[in-house]
């Protein structure tokens, strides 16, 4: 039987002008992208009369979580820079529309959200690199 995995070179993050129509624009040189690690709140209700004497929870809030990024960091690239690029939506106070396209047209991941880390790095033996952290608001929507 053959893995029926994928493999996920040519992901891209994708981020809106916010105009009307939305125009997304690819970031470049997206090194590693992880998508929203999201988590949902347990609510104890565990009340005097729980017969089991375990500890009872529902559901509660869900998170969208928060998507880690890694690029080549390219300081004056439109996609980058401050102008209209990754800076410009650090340095934003609103949440912005975005994307994650899957390789060989597997899905789109949607959500909006704010970037809360800039961490540029510049290492002796390698490529100037810039990890992100894109904190999500609201639900990451799937096309599953």
């Amino acid at each position: 039987m053959s893995s029926e995995s994928w493999w996920a070179a040519g992901t891209i993050l994708q981020v809106s002008d916010g105009a009307t129509p939305e125009v997304f624009t690819a970031v470049a040189e997206v090194v590693d992208v992880h998508p929203p690690h999201e988590t949902k709140d347990s609510i104890e209700v565990t009340h005097h009369g729980s017969t089991s004497k375990y500890r009872e929870y529902i559901p509660g809030l869900k998170d969208g979580g928060t998507l880690p990024l890694d690029v080549n960091w390219l300081l004056t690239n439109a996609t980058h820079n401050k102008s209209t690029g990754l800076r410009k939506v650090f340095e934003g106070d609103s949440n912005v529309n975005m994307r994650l396209v899957l390789p060989d047209s597997l899905g789109t991941i949607s959500f909006a959200g704010h970037i809360t880390d800039w961490n540029p790095q510049t290492p002796l033996p390698s490529q100037g690199k810039l990890s992100i952290s894109i904190k999500i608001s609201g639900p990451v929507v799937y096309p599953w």
